[in-house]
């Protein structure tokens, strides 16, 4: 059996940053859905089927006073980290074109036009990362935005990083390319990018590697973008870069169990079931609710097709369980046969809402 490259949890790092609300800048330049990032890629990074980063190794910095309390809980992750070093940002990207095109990572404080002195400049973040020369695996993820347009909600923009975010022997993945707006779409409880990216990790890759390296996580994610017409990512590596592995393919789940039945470990149940046939229609019918912002008729659509034993409802309704913190019942729901007892006992418990475990 191949030798594991995912980097140790115990000896790994993460630092998490998002800005949802910026005081200064008007309510279409808001990006409500980071919260919703940075809770949802946590709690993940979190499970030990992707990678099992303890809590106390993940910190997660929403709304930081300013650019200090990033760089000092990112020096004191390059310090502690041995094996592996994440850092994330989700909010607004900031750069003066009648200056030089350096990119800053908009803070509470920051403010546009003439706010970049407010913001954190990414160069003080690669300055850290090329200090972590103990580290050998550094990975950042950067969903920024940079223009101003909203639609539906926020629009969100990203510089072509590569060139700017560039460090040696590191992964750069970002939402977008200079001449591309990502979007944080109304009615989605994530930004289109980092959306995209937690379903992956959440779900897999059908048919992929037994561990997901960046180079493809980066081509399921530009397949899947592409795929619904939103802006494409960017990926900037070097020297072994594209290498770097960020999470077990947890598709592979029932290969898993097979190998470790070959050296005589116990067996792992088999958590997969069969999908429910389900009229896409009704699929396309709840985004088209989600987008007209008629989130309750969504909602009770989505239930009904979970209670029907639809495995992609499931999922959703175990992403929003997590996401409001009840995770004994995200647990108990993603362990349940769907459409048995058990999951319907959850689901009733949601729909009422009466679910009683905090």
């Amino acid at each position: 059996m191949t030798p594991p490259r995912l980097p140790d949890p115990t000896a790994s790092r993460a630092v998490l940053v998002g800005v949802s609300r910026y005081l200064a800048m008007p309510e279409n330049r808001q990006l409500p859905a980071v919260k919703n990032n940075l809770q949802r890629l946590a709690t993940l990074l979190g499970e030990p089927r992707i990678w099992g980063l303890s809590p106390e190794h993940c910190v997660v910095l929403h709304q930081p006073d300013d650019a200090d309390a990033v760089i000092s809980a990112l020096q004191t992750a390059a310090r502690e980290a041995t094996a592996s070093l994440l850092f994330y940002y989700a909010g607004h990207g900031l750069t003066d074109p009648l200056t030089d095109d350096e990119l800053h990572l908009a803070l509470p404080n920051s403010r546009e036009p003439a706010g970049i002195h407010l913001a954190l400049r990414y160069q003080n973040v690669r300055a850290e990362l090329l200090r972590a020369t103990a580290v050998p695996q550094k990975v950042v993820i950067l969903d920024c935005c940079w223009s101003g347009k909203a639609l539906k909600g926020a629009t969100m923009g990203a510089d072509d990083l590569a060139a700017i975010a560039a460090v040696k022997g590191t992964a750069v993945l970002t939402a977008c390319a200079s001449t591309a707006k990502a979007l944080s779409p109304a009615g989605e409880d994530c930004t289109a990018f980092t959306g995209a990216l937690t379903q992956i990790l959440y779900e897999g890759i059908r048919g992929g590697p037994r561990e997901l390296d960046i180079a493809t996580l980066f081509q399921s994610l530009d397949s899947r973008l592409g795929s619904e017409n939103r802006p494409r990512p960017q990926l900037a590596t070097s020297g072994f870069g594209s290498g770097l592995v960020l999470a077990m393919n947890t598709s592979q789940e029932p290969a898993r169990a097979a190998e470790s039945q070959e050296v005589g470990a116990p067996p792992v149940p088999d958590v997969v079931r069969p999908p429910v046939p389900v009229d896409e229609h009704v699929r396309q019918r709840i985004q088209e609710l989600l987008r007209t912002g008629r989130y309750q008729a969504a909602q009770e659509l989505r239930l009904r097709l979970a209670e029907a034993g639809d495995i992609s409802a499931v999922r959703d309704v175990v992403v929003q369980l997590r996401r409001e913190g009840h995770y004994r019942s995200a647990a108990q729901l993603e362990r349940a046969v769907p459409g048995s007892e058990g999951a319907q006992q959850v689901l009733r418990w949601l729909r009422q809402g009466s679910l009683r475990e905090l």
